[in-house]
């Protein structure tokens, strides 16, 4: 389990870094592997596309990798780390014991210059909305899911405001996130990781992607499970269209299977 501390500071901060959600025998496997699909995508072998994961294309310099658990990238690994105890310790201390499926993908910049400006991940909420209406997205908006990013190579690409996941914006904050979101915010937190650390932290806080200066590679795994609801239905995120595939299910762990299965039902595909 997780501990009480990384509990409290995930609800409380929005965020919590620990050093073993990657088993040590599975770091170098996962980088490596990650290293091949990107290959893939480069030389067209794999076409990581959100309708479809095909074999055989043009070719294309990708940044994020949505399709690492498809069968055509031949690389067995992803599932078994979205399935591993190492990640269901810290999801059933956050969600509880029933999960499904969320996602696995990669992001991989090569050279500088990455940056995404300051925002909430909140899809096509309301985004300079009434205090009334702020707070009730923050109440509901993926309260349901966790997220976490795992570092392939050392990442100070993160920034985020600790706390703002549970509170209105300040002004300084609205006119960043209104205004100029390639601006500076007093609070803002960078998190620093050290290869295979991770950070667990929710899309709801106030957050951006910055690459530092000189850094010429960010090779990072995101991931997310769900907590499992009987009769709570999801509507289907058209980036993962792909997962609907006849040979996707079968080519997952068996307790990966579980979370496939329950996803299916959610999204009523």
């Amino acid at each position: 389990m997780a501990s009480k501390s990384q509990v409290e500071q995930y609800y409380e901060e929005g965020y919590c870094v620990v050093d073993d959600v990657v088993e040590a025998q599975q770091l170098e496997p996962l980088t490596a592997a990650l290293r091949r699909a990107l290959d893939k995508v480069y030389s067209g072998a794999v076409v990581d596309d959100f309708e479809k994961i095909d074999t055989g294309g043009a070719g294309a310099q990708a940044q994020t990798l949505w399709g690492l658990i498809a069968p055509e990238y031949g690389e067995p690994v992803f599932a078994e780390h979205l399935g591993s105890p190492a990640v269901y310790r810290y999801m059933r201390s956050l969600l509880g014991d029933e999960l499904r499926l969320g996602w696995l993908c990669a992001i991989a910049i090569k050279g500088g210059g990455y940056e995404i400006g300051w925002h909430r991940d909140i899809g096509k909420e309301e985004r300079d909305g009434t205090y009334e209406v702020e707070m009730e997205i923050l109440g509901r908006y993926r309260k349901n899911l966790v997220k976490w990013h795992l570092a392939l190579v050392d990442d100070a690409c993160l920034w985020l405001v600790p706390g703002s996941q549970k509170r209105y914006r300040t002004e300084e904050e609205r006119e960043i996130l209104i205004n100029n979101r390639g601006g500076e915010i007093s609070n803002g937190l960078q998190i620093s990781l050290k290869r295979g650390q991770a950070v667990f932290w929710n899309g709801n806080t106030i957050h951006r992607g910055r690459m530092p200066e000189g850094v010429e590679e960010r090779l990072t795994l995101t991931g997310a499970l769900v907590k499992h609801e009987e009769d709570v239905a999801e509507k289907l995120d058209e980036r993962f269209r792909w997962c609907l595939a006849d040979n996707v299910r079968g080519s997952l762990p068996g307790n990966v299977q579980v979370y496939y299965d329950r996803w299916r039902v959610a999204v009523g595909e």
